[in-house]
């Protein structure tokens, strides 16, 4: 039974985003904040939608999650989804107030919810969802997330046993959650143009998750992603469901029950191919076929995240800003990688904003910066990368490690926090590496880099 809490929640709540929207803030998250300060089991009485989607993981939910999005809005489902905003319990629960009559009642046919993955023990035990996708599990922030073995303990308790598991099969972690649950994997076989990457100093899975014995790989992507076994007790990749097998300039091909698919594609680059194949594998599960798939591929229904990844091209000069979320080392070594293995880009001009740029009001957000030395700032030791300028509250931590990296010190400059970007535009390419703090100054820096490109 509904308590007055709940009721007070509602009415409070739903008033709070007319509130927002008259003063133009986004009401995403904060009306959530309310109704659960208010009700604290307040996800308990709120309905959701017959069929719950639900993304997880260290890296790619966003990017993916938006892809699943896409591609119902091109279909015309009536759903609901957190997209707009956070992966915790605030931004769920205004999903909800969004999507349900003023007493809680569901409205929807679907919801797709990204979910952050310490909030999954809040979450799922009121929302649980039909198919569960986890994209990755690796090192992560150590202020929120310490260390990988502990988010797999936090998601192993919470998942649902009813949920179906879509997992990664090139993942010798998140592949081994909840192994009773039902399950199906995806995976992308290596690639003609592909090399190992075996010089990574982030190791998050040394040990087969079966026997602890020392895991070999017959393939190493990355880190701990690719085909790994043990010569102890036989631990292999899983059997496969959905495989990317072929990735060109123009398609890649998917393969399901022995029968291959081929998708139109505009990019080689592995990371956006496993968030594709993850969103194709979860719209699978849901029952849709594989031509009407592909049909939004041909009308470019997917499309990268411009907050994520974006370049423009200015009498011949790049400007590009790419998300490399800050105290994460997976995401940064990714990053640092893609950067060194574009020659198109010519002379590179780096500007690191990443976290340390936008907390002059919140020192201590980024006290802790030892996630640096679990990050290969190795990689950026490259005859291309011609300047580098590390802006913030930590610049001389950036520096450091960036000299430890053995890169060439008279090539790094610091700049303090400010509003606006004051550089050199002397290269081909000028890259600001920014987290999703600092969005809003992102697209300040481009008009301006813009502006000196067009002069």
């Amino acid at each position: 039974m509904m308590s007055i809490r709940f009721y007070l929640a509602m009415f409070i709540s739903r008033a709070s985003f007319y509130i927002l929207k008259i003063f133009g803030k986004n009401a995403s998250h904060f009306p959530g904040v309310v109704a659960q300060k208010i009700c604290p089991d307040v996800l308990k009485y709120l309905e959701a939608p017959e069929i719950i989607v639900a993304v997880t993981g260290t890296n790619g939910k966003t990017t993916t999650t938006n892809m699943i999005v896409d591609f119902l809005a091109y279909k015309k489902v009536d759903f609901v989804s957190n997209t707009s905003g956070s992966n915790i319990e605030g931004g769920i629960i205004s999903s909800l107030l969004r999507s349900t009559s003023f007493f809680g009642k569901n409205k929807k046919d679907l919801a797709v919810f990204e979910v952050d993955e310490r909030a999954s023990v809040h979450i799922f035990p009121y929302k649980k969802p039909d198919i569960l996708l986890v994209t990755n599990l690796g090192s992560d922030s150590y202020k929120r997330n310490a260390h990988v073995e502990y988010i797999f303990s936090i998601l192993e308790s919470s998942i649902p046993k009813t949920s179906h598991l879509l997992l990664n099969a090139d993942d010798v972690i998140s592949s081994n959650l909840c192994k009773n649950n039902r399950r199906s994997y995806f995976s992308i076989a290596p690639q003609i143009f592909e090399e190992q990457i075996t010089d990574s100093i982030i190791q998050d899975a040394p040990y087969c998750p079966i026997c602890n014995g020392v895991l070999t790989y017959k393939f190493k992507r990355y880190h701990h992603i690719g085909n790994a076994n043990c010569e102890t007790c036989g631990y292999k990749l899983p059997k496969i469901d959905y495989e990317i097998t072929e990735i060109n300039d123009t398609e890649f091909k998917i393969v399901e029950n022995n029968t291959i698919y081929s998708y139109k594609n505009k990019t080689g680059n592995i990371t956006d191919n496993y968030n594709k194949l993850a969103a194709i594998s979860t719209l699978r599960q849901l029952g849709y076929q594989h031509s009407e798939i592909k049909a939004s591929f041909d009308e470019d229904v997917f499309k990268v995240t411009e907050t994520r990844y974006d370049i423009s091209l200015i009498n011949g000069k790049n400007i590009i800003s790419i998300l490399a979320k800050g105290q994460n080392p997976v995401a940064n070594s990714r990053v640092f990688d893609f950067i060194r293995k574009q020659p198109d880009w010519g002379s590179i001009t780096l500007v690191f904003m990443n976290e340390e740029s936008n907390h002059s009001y919140h020192i201590n957000e980024v006290e802790n910066t030892s996630w640096q030395y679990e990050t290969d700032f190795e990689y950026l030791d490259h005859p291309n990368i011609k300047k580098i300028y590390c802006m913030g509250n930590r610049n001389l931590e950036v520096k450091t490690r960036l000299v430890l990296a053995g890169i060439d010190e008279s090539i790094i400059s610091l700049l303090d926090p400010s509003p606006i970007l004051d550089i050199e535009f002397t290269t081909d390419s000028v890259i600001l590496l920014h987290d999703t703090t600092n969005l809003d100054q992102v697209k300040v820096f481009r008009k301006t880099l813009e502006a000196e490109a067009a002069k």
